[in-house]
C-alpha cells in the first residue's frame, strides 16, 4: 500500500513541477525580450486551434558568441549553447537548466560590460 501512496505523490510533484516549468518559461520569455531587444527570439505557439492562449516553445539569445538556446517543444526541454564562427555553428553543447542560465548569465555580464566600457568612452570623448 506504500508504494501506491509513493507513486501517487511522486505523480503530483511531477505534475507541480511541470506547471512551474511553464511559469517559469512565461516569465523568463517576458524578461528577455524586455530586458535585450534585439537578441531575443521568443517562438509561441497555441494551445489549441481555438484556443486563446499561447505557451512558450523556444527561446533564442543571441551573443556575440554564439546562441543560447532553450527548446520546450516536446515534454522534455532541450537547453543548448551554439558556437557560432562567422555565421556558421561550429559547436553545439547540451547543458542542463542551471549550466544554462549561469552561462547565459556570465555572457550577459560580459556583454554588459563591453557596453558600459564603449559607453564610458564615448562620454569621454564628448565631454573632452
Amino acid at each position: 500500500m506504500a508504494d501506491v501512496n509513493d507513486f501517487d505523490l511522486h505523480a503530483a510533484w511531477l505534475r507541480r513541477a511541470q506547471m512551474d516549468l511553464k511559469a517559469f518559461l512565461e516569465a523568463l520569455a517576458v524578461r528577455l525580450e524586455q530586458g535585450l531587444p534585439g537578441h531575443v527570439e521568443v517562438r509561441r505557439k497555441r494551445d489549441g486551434i481555438l484556443a486563446k492562449t499561447r505557451r512558450v516553445r523556444g527561446i533564442t539569445i543571441r551573443t556575440d558568441n554564439g546562441h543560447y538556446v532553450l527548446d520546450a517543444t516536446t515534454t522534455d526541454m532541450q537547453l543548448s549553447r551554439l558556437h557560432e564562427v562567422r555565421g556558421v555553428v561550429v559547436r553545439t553543447e547540451l547543458l542542463s537548466l542551471p549550466e544554462w542560465l549561469a552561462g547565459l548569465q556570465e555572457e550577459l555580464k560580459r556583454l554588459s560590460g563591453t557596453a558600459q566600457g564603449a559607453s564610458d568612452v564615448l562620454h569621454n570623448f564628448l565631454v573632452s
